[in-house]
């Protein structure tokens, strides 16, 4: 696929079948990759921690970030997508081994098909904070019975899931075990410090906006952020 970032993410979300593709200069994937699917608008220090996370799990080898061009509980604000892909590039400055990929499909389950089929030789685990897991296993997201999509999933895949905001690894992990059911034992729970699990791009845009700069936000990120006039005026 050729052409500008934002005519490949146009041709990206005009696609009626799920799909995924990669923008930096990696080739195909192989292996075991964490894929943390996000809306990256930014990009933060968080997003980064829980890929460094991930990638100390046994049978993961890369951390990738994904795009999503269709969310299931937000629109597209802040940043154009193109923006949004171009920071992520943007932190591969720090980050050299970092896949950028985007797909046109906004539930999980969907995305980790779009991922099997552009690359049946790797293997994909999802890197979740504690909401969007919660969110995952939620039957209101699925137009029939939830197992039916989620147990074929769970077979293929495992999900990484990491504490956010105020949410403690026990809470999160007493939540696994009453819910997650026979998911359970495909889910890996990593702790994020203190730090890292408060931090949210919603706070850091706002700080952006109001000319203030984010500690929350890579140092190359911010530098794509000041050069492109991002987040001005809120």
């Amino acid at each position: 696929m050729e052409g500008t970032l934002a005519e490949r993410l146009q041709a990206l979300a005009a696609a009626e079948a799920p799909a995924v593709a990669r923008f930096d200069p990696g080739g195909d994937l192989r292996g075991g990759w964490a894929v943390l699917p996000s809306a990256f608008n930014p990009p933060t220090r968080a997003h980064l921690r829980l890929l460094d996370l991930a990638q100390g799990v046994e049978g993961v080898s890369g951390g990738a970030a994904l795009l999503t061009t269709r969310n299931v509980a937000k629109g597209v604000e802040g940043a154009g997508l193109a923006d949004r892909i171009g920071m992520l590039l943007a932190a591969r400055g720090s980050r050299p081994g970092l896949a950028v990929l985007a797909a046109n499909q906004a539930r999980i389950v969907d995305q980790a098909a779009a991922l099997r089929e552009a690359w049946p030789d790797a293997r994909f685990d999802f890197v979740l904070g504690y909401d969007t897991l919660v969110r995952l296993a939620d039957e209101q997201y699925y137009d029939g019975p939830m197992e039916a999509e989620l147990d074929p999933f769970f077979e293929r895949h495992r999900v990484i899931a990491a504490n956010r905001g105020e949410v403690t690894v026990a809470e999160m992990g007493a939540w696994v075990a009453a819910r997650a059911g026979s998911w359970a034992g495909r889910i890996v729970t990593v702790a994020l410090d203190e730090e890292h699990r408060t931090m949210a791009s919603s706070e850091a845009r706002v700080l952006i906006g109001a000319g203030e700069a984010s500690g929350d936000v890579p140092p190359e990120v911010a530098a794509y952020i000041r050069a492109h006039g991002l987040y001005e005026g809120g």
